[in-house]
């Protein structure tokens, strides 16, 4: 059998046995033909590289070692059988496919971009493929080479923000000529390597070489992180350690390799060195004990470190004697607050019962990160308190054992429980790694203390942690939904805003759960505060998208939200009418002006669910549908393609009174379903 012949029978048993689209079953084809025709792989199935006649197994019994895997989507099923069989191991992420269950969202979700341009996730995936374009997950999207596209309904206030990417623009362009000549001092200090022992099998004297490589690389830039040290050092090009790292240089398989040569060689070499500090938490800089001790000539090396921790110990000296203090840096902000000319001043606010201390930089002798861990039991709760904004600023600097150390503290009654618990909140909410590590532990301690949403002073706090968990993790607030919707009627305005934030988040996942508060959630509508409406709006639209029936009685009130000056209202209400047409029209085309008149809003989002509305609504009654036929002919030259193919539609539906010159124009639209549709409109008028 020929490989088109086989390509074109896996094809057909791949949309037999997983109901997927010929383009995905074709990507794994594709695939397999590609790593079968490389000249290295039969190489490396006899380097024992990769596990077996690989090629041979997966072209006869592709079908059944995809059926062993246990993903959820045919391409999770192709990248862990490569992975089973060592492929990616040795090719790395080119023998890997895009996984859209990876993502949570569904394949022919319809996503848009900023400018307007819509795609599905199917069409991405086979978009990246065929032409070798960049494709990964974002939060409730994808980003396709450097264009982002994310759900449509995703529309609502965003009361905690994510801080994803690392800046690379950074790195020492001199540090990698100075690696390629080789040229690295062994001193005295590199002499603690001799009884290091290395699990990568490779000569000693190079990962010596490596060590010192990273350890220059600390040393010349005040402090470096350890992807900084792997960027800056390529180790895959200068120090390919091992037949690991042979294969990173001739495969391009680096950042698995850089990993194994990290912890396997450098990180062991980095902690034996003593003139090298480790950071508090894995991402964080190493410095050498000269920037930490000793005092300081460069203001770069304090901002250094100071951008590594979040709590320190800081040794001063003021004008009689040397002072240490306990605190966190309090940032100067205002520019007259900084010398014109001297040393640089820093200020520092220590943890108990002191005002902020400023130190001059010829004064400051030491500055060590620390945990809370490490702090006294006596100050334990006034830290907390105090480092809830920087765990709102900054929460990746937080170690993980703080954060369980905080629940546990909150658990055995040593602390208080409101500012603790939106302390682990705050690092819960941008930390996966801590959400993996304590999510068991915050959610039953947050369950545990609902009554504190009666509390009015300390409610806010509260139903904020509820918003935070809930935006990252919307399972974990489900037995929280009926409390929370009790406190709504009567929380103070702060405390609402983060209860319909929570609620905007179940929402997404769990619609059939906030059912019972629907009718609160109408209320919530009429509020005058726009970040009340916009969240209740958009939580009622996911509802009603999911059960239409839900919100099939409050098409009447929506009218005044249609005019708001907020967009985002405006939008989602035009949303929201659009969901309710599908099981109550009649109620929605009372509206008919309204939504006629939102054709016309500035913002693309409103007109494009106005236009579903009225589409959905206008069968119910025609006659209101020609009664705006004015905004009707405005809206056929809209720039969105949506908006002209709908209202094409309600135009033909109802026999709106348009020239048809109006609609002859349309046939040379760049959009086809515009075409179509407009075609549809005058065939409707000659029948």
């Amino acid at each position: 059998m020929g490989a088109s012949d086989w390509a074109g029978t896996m094809v057909k048993k791949m949309q037999r046995e997983y109901g997927v689209e010929q383009d995905r079953a074709l990507q794994i084809t594709n695939r397999v033909r590609k790593l079968v025709a490389s000249p290295d792989i039969k190489a490396l199935e006899e380097a024992g590289l990769i596990e077996g006649e690989f090629t041979s197994d997966v072209i006869q019994d592709l079908i059944a070692l995809l059926n062993q895997q246990d993903e959820g989507s045919i391409e999770g099923r192709w990248n862990a059988l490569a992975k089973e069989r060592g492929v990616y191991d040795v090719v790395g992420a080119d023998a890997l496919l895009y996984d859209p269950a990876k993502a949570d969202l569904d394949p022919d979700k319809e996503l848009v971009s900023d400018d307007g341009e819509s795609i599905t996730i199917q069409e991405a995936m086979i978009t990246a493929w065929r032409e070798e374009i960049p494709i990964e997950a974002i939060p409730r999207g994808i980003r396709l080479g450097n264009t982002e596209f994310r759900d449509r309904n995703s529309g609502q206030v965003t009361l905690s923000q994510h801080d994803d990417g690392f800046d690379q623009d950074g790195l020492s362009d001199q540090l990698d000529w100075d690696l390629r000549s080789s040229r690295l001092e062994v001193d005295a200090n590199l002499l603690a390597l001799e009884d290091v022992d290395f699990p990568m099998k490779a000569p000693r004297q190079d990962c010596v070489l490596a060590i010192a490589a990273a350890r220059r690389c600390i040393l010349e830039r005040g402090g470096a992180s350890r992807d900084e040290i792997l960027e800056a050092r390529e180790p895959e090009k200068n120090h390919p350690l091992g037949i690991n790292g042979v294969q990173a240089r001739t495969k391009g398989f680096e950042y698995e390799f850089r990993h194994i040569s990290w912890e396997d060689v450098v990180a062991p070499g980095l902690h034996s060195l003593s003139d090298i500090t480790e950071p508090p938490h894995e991402s964080g800089k190493w410095f050498s004990n000269e920037a930490t001790t000793g005092g300081f000539e460069s203001e770069t090396t304090v901002e250094n470190i100071l951008d590594e921790g979040y709590l320190f110990e800081i040794a001063y000296r003021d004008d009689t004697e040397e002072q240490r203090v306990v605190g966190y840096h309090d940032e100067i902000t205002r520019p007259s607050e900084k010398p014109l000319n001297g040393p640089p001043v820093f200020r520092f606010q220590p943890i108990v019962g002191e005002s902020p201390i400023t130190i001059r930089l010829p004064a400051l002798r030491e500055l060590h990160p620390i945990s809370l861990e490490q702090l006294p039991d006596a100050i334990w709760e006034p830290a907390i308190s105090e480092l809830v904004s920087i765990a709102d600023e900054n929460p990746e600097q937080i170690p993980l054992g703080d954060v369980e150390a905080v629940l546990e503290a909150v658990q055995n009654d040593q602390v208080e429980a409101v500012p603790a618990l939106t302390f682990v909140a705050m690092v819960f909410g941008e930390r996966k790694d801590v959400r993996e590590a304590v999510g068991d532990e915050l959610e039953t301690m947050l369950l545990a203390r609902l009554d504190l949403l009666t509390d009015k002073e300390q409610s806010e706090e509260i139903a904020k942690c509820f918003g935070i968990v809930a935006e990252v993790a919307p399972k974990r607030v489900l037995d929280a939904v009926p409390a929370m919707a009790s406190a709504l009627d009567s929380a103070t305005l702060e405390t609402r805003q983060w209860l319909l934030y929570a609620f905007s988040n179940v929402a997404d996942a769990y619609p059939e759960e906030l059912l019972p508060a629907v009718e609160i959630l109408t209320e919530c509508i009429e509020e005058s505060d726009e970040n009340l409406r916009t969240n209740a709006l958009s939580t009622i639209g996911t509802i009603a998208h999911a059960y239409p029936d839900a919100a099939s009685d409050i098409a009447a009130e929506l009218g005044e939200s249609l005019t708001s000056d907020d967009a985002l209202v405006r939008a989602n209400a035009a949303g929201l009418l659009g969901d309710i047409a599908q099981s109550n029209p009649e109620s929605v085309i009372q509206l008919a002006p309204e939504l006629a008149e939102s054709l016309t809003a500035e913002d693309e989002e409103t007109r494009v669910h106005a236009s579903i509305a009225l589409l959905r609504a206008g069968e119910a009654n025609p006659e209101a549908v020609r009664d705006e036929h004015e905004q009707l002919v405005e809206a056929l030259s809209d720039s969105r393609s949506t908006v002209r193919a709908n209202v094409c539609t309600l135009i033909g539906n109802a026999d709106v009174p348009v020239p048809d010159d109006q609609l002859r124009l349309l046939k040379d639209d760049p959009d086809k379903r515009v075409r179509e549709q407009a075609a549809w409109a005058l065939g409707r008028r000659r029948s």
